[in-house]
């Protein structure tokens, strides 16, 4: 991790710009002849627009704080706004990164890398977030609670879905395993159990990771109270 406030700052400003253009992006996701970047109603039924606006709500959150001290004359520091949910929206964008490339995409077609727009809101903005987390984020500020209240985001998510699927005439299922005309309640039941576990899992490795401290040249895992903020250059 990488407490030097600058250069937090500038990692931050391309990932706000990252994740603006994957934004604008996502409005044209579902295209229905309106014109590129006029978005639907339809694109907001989206998991993976949604979790990108997340993204770039967050990111803004945490790029004007950064700003605000680095003005003051800080210099070395941690992220301290928003945490817990900076750490829901990392496992929630984790979960759009890892299931276009491994489930719903085709990174080994050449075609998939000359899509700009896919690129922007799967990959780009997504493996920026997640970076911020890897680079960025103080370790032992993860509360073993913060995994389970990872899936609080998804399961609103879903609720949404099945009120649109109730109000909505003629209702397009964003994804099948949401699907209740197709797979019924039972079958739509089951696939959530198993998101929720996924989300968990990813969940506790985020928060696992968070747990590494580096003593004497090694990293080891550390479930010790937190120590007080660190404030020299770590390195």
């Amino acid at each position: 991790m990488n407490n030097n406030l600058l250069t937090q700052m500038i990692f931050r400003i391309v990932l706000c710009c990252a994740s603006a253009l994957a934004v604008l992006f996502t409005f044209n996701l579902v295209y229905v002849g309106q014109g590129p970047f006029e978005p639907t109603w339809e694109t907001f039924k989206y998991y993976t627009c949604i979790s990108n606006y997340f993204v770039f709500v967050v990111s803004v959150i945490v790029l004007a704080d950064n700003v605000r001290r680095v003005r003051a004359g800080e210099k070395y520091g941690f992220n301290r706004r928003i945490r817990l949910l900076k750490f829901m929206t990392t496992v929630m964008i984790l979960v759009t990164f890892l299931v276009v490339l491994v489930l719903l995409g085709n990174p080994f077609f050449v075609g998939f890398w000359r899509d700009l727009g896919n690129l922007s809101y799967h990959v780009i903005a997504p493996a920026l977030f997640l970076l911020d987390f890897f680079l960025f984020d103080e370790h032992k500020t993860v509360s073993v609670f913060a995994p389970l209240l990872s899936t609080v985001l998804p399961l609103v998510y879903v609720a949404y879905i099945f009120l649109l699927g109730a109000v909505v005439p003629d209702f397009v299922y964003p994804y099948f395993f949401l699907d209740v005309n197709a797979i019924g309640y039972g079958g739509v039941a089951v696939w959530i159990l198993i998101l929720l576990a996924v989300f968990l899992a990813l969940g506790y490795l985020m928060w696992l990771y968070n747990k590494l401290i580096r003593v004497n040249g090694k990293w080891k895992l550390d479930f010790s109270k937190n120590p007080p903020a660190r404030e020299e250059p770590i390195g």
